[in-house]
């Protein structure tokens, strides 16, 4: 069953942060408004994964693909599959993956129902997803319903959608079980947290950065000193 695309974005929150989606969402004009994936007349209505949905272009929603869903999934000519749930995947899944240079991701995020999700968990999904070298990119779950409906709404939230709309839209994908604690969730979301998206990453190119500049004035050092060394000793020899 296939669900609505985009309702259009709102005015922007954490601009530096989500430029990316507004950039995309704003030059799309095309999904303002949409009511079914079918306005876009670039992806075929046939042989669709059930839930599948247009994010934004280049980003898609979708419940786990199956065998008969590859041919469909294989024209979007993805770059990047992000898995959002832990198991055993349909039989030849991982090829088909292979196959077609598509990069595989699995973060294991546990059920909506179960627990809530951690901030580190969605910082992972969302430095994934927000990378335009990653695009095109699927992100799923089991359904589509719920772990990926709770991400979508994120990432709307995000990029300035009205959380009315937000809500319209998760429900849309997460009939006929609709989940309380993931309207609470994405209601209660601070974007604030957001603000250091990318401090972790970026801390540790720094780290990896200072490693091999110190890594590389060792070097030198030691060369400098074998050098010296290979000196002193030669010149002892002379003036024995």
């Amino acid at each position: 069953m296939s669900q609505s695309d985009n309702t259009g974005p709102q005015n922007g929150q954490l601009s530096i942060t989500f430029d990316i989606f507004r950039g995309i969402a704003d030059g799309a004009h095309d999904y303002a408004g949409c009511t079914s994936p079918q306005h876009d007349a670039t992806i075929p209505v046939d042989g669709r994964p059930i839930n599948f949905g247009v994010v934004v272009p280049g980003v898609y929603r979708s419940s786990f693909p199956q065998t008969e869903d590859h041919l469909f999934i294989k024209g979007l000519k993805l770059k990047t599959i992000v898995t959002l749930v832990q198991k055993d995947f349909p039989q030849g899944y991982e090829a088909f993956m292979h196959a077609n240079g598509i990069k595989h991701h699995v973060v294991d995020m546990k059920g909506t129902k179960k627990e809530e999700i951690s901030m580190t968990t969605m910082k992972t999904i969302l430095r994934l997803v927000l990378r335009r070298e990653n695009h095109p990119l699927l992100i799923h779950c089991n359904h589509g319903r719920h772990r990926t409906g709770c991400v979508v709404g994120i990432i709307r939230k995000a990029s300035g959608w009205d959380l009315t709309k937000i809500i319209d839209e998760y429900k849309q994908y997460a009939e006929p079980k609709i989940r309380d604690c993931d309207v609470k969730y994405i209601t209660r979301f601070e974007l604030a947290a957001l603000t250091n998206l990318w401090a972790s990453e970026s801390g540790a190119m720094l780290r990896i950065r200072n490693f091999g500049r110190i890594t590389l004035f060792t070097v030198v050092i030691l060369v400098i000193w074998i050098i010296s060394g290979s000196k002193l000793h030669a010149r002892r020899k002379l003036l024995r």
